[in-house]
């Protein structure tokens, strides 16, 4: 099954198969999903018969997580899409703030200003705002409600002006963000039905699963809440007051530096180890897993996150290929091209 989400930044579908084995081999039944983020990893293991518990910070995750654990009704869904596809479309906040072009000052260039793209052409635009006040008017059960909402950010997603995030657009039109906007229907998941909670994990008194599966943001400038702050918008749609001096404009809330507030306590180096060992704490698990990619700007090396795991049981390494799997006391003879790993914790 191919699971329609929205592109995300070290997005884990080319590792599914790969996370649904690491649980097989301790017979688990239960996993819990501590950064949901698109909900892949979550659709994916409710199809193959897990009882999933996912949590995430951002708003627009925890709308994913609701449509893929908890289901929609097909037929409702079909009927409220296809009318959405023929709205012609009204001037409102998206069309207002995100659309058309934008004088602005490049960076790099001496306070240079150009005239460059913003996020949607003005007819995309409309549709959007059309559609997602059509979907908040409607009487619908709630989780018919929150598929067409995912299906208005999924089309928005494909016809934005940049492929990578939302933080900025590309110099010119690409030609998806010239195409006209579609509404489809989300992925129908079968399987179990979940739990999708919001909010900070640190929060959590304790993790019962069998399997808990981390994928933290422990790289420096990716921060999830100002990359997809459109799809936060379009999910809430409470309409946020913006700030204007970025490149394309974001809710003034997420304007961390300007209200003195930090990014979380994986960003930084001084606080990743305990952040961690918080998470780790709660976990009542038989096996945990953290995905580990070897980028540049990693808030903790992989070194150091292996010998902070061997706190919690014995840690053993998987690669991104899963052709090598040696204990994590040998890291030495891996591959120093080796991008991503699995550090597998087992009590």
């Amino acid at each position: 099954m191919k699971i329609k989400t929205v592109a995300y930044k070290g997005s884990k579908r080319k590792l599914l198969d790969d996370i649904e084995k690491l649980a097989e081999e301790v017979n688990s039944k239960t996993f819990f999903d501590g950064f949901s983020g698109t909900g892949i990893v979550s659709a994916h293991m409710r199809t193959k018969g897990y009882i999933v518990t996912a949590n995430d910070l951002n708003y627009s995750s925890y709308l994913y997580g609701r449509v893929f654990l908890e289901g929609f009704d097909e037929d409702v869904v079909k009927i409220e899409i296809d009318k959405m596809n023929n709205l012609s479309g009204i001037e409102g906040w998206i069309t207002e703030n995100f659309s058309g072009t934008k004088e602005r000052v490049i960076r790099g260039t001496g306070g240079q200003k150009q005239i460059r793209p913003l996020g949607y052409i003005k007819s995309n635009a409309k549709k959007i705002d059309h559609a997602r006040e059509y979907v908040k008017s409607l009487n619908v059960e709630e989780r018919d409600k929150n598929a067409l909402i995912f299906a208005i950010i999924l089309a928005a997603d494909k016809v934005f002006n940049n492929s990578n995030d939302q933080k900025s657009c590309l110099k010119e039109w690409c030609s998806g963000s010239k195409k006209d906007i579609v509404f489809k229907s989300p992925t129908l998941i079968s399987g179990p039905t979940g739990n999708q909670m919001i909010g900070d994990v640190f929060d959590l008194e304790k993790i019962d699963s069998d399997f808990a599966y981390f994928d933290p943001p422990y790289t420096h400038g990716v921060l999830y809440p100002t990359c997809y702050h459109l799809n936060d918008s379009i999910a809430s749609w409470t309409k946020d007051e913006l700030d204007y001096s970025y490149a394309i404009p974001r809710p003034k809330k997420l304007a961390l530096r300007k209200n003195n507030k930090t990014a979380g306590g994986f960003y930084s180096k001084k606080t990743v180890a305990k952040s961690f060992r918080d998470i780790f704490s709660k976990c009542n698990s038989k096996r945990i897993v953290v995905s580990y990619s070897d980028a540049p700007r990693n808030s903790i090396s992989c070194e150091g996150l292996i010998e902070l795991c061997k706190q919690y049981g014995d840690v053993t390494l998987k690669t991104k290929d899963h052709k090598i799997c040696t204990q994590a006391n040998s890291l030495k003879k891996i591959s120093s091209e080796l991008k991503e790993l699995f550090v597998i914790i087992d009590k």
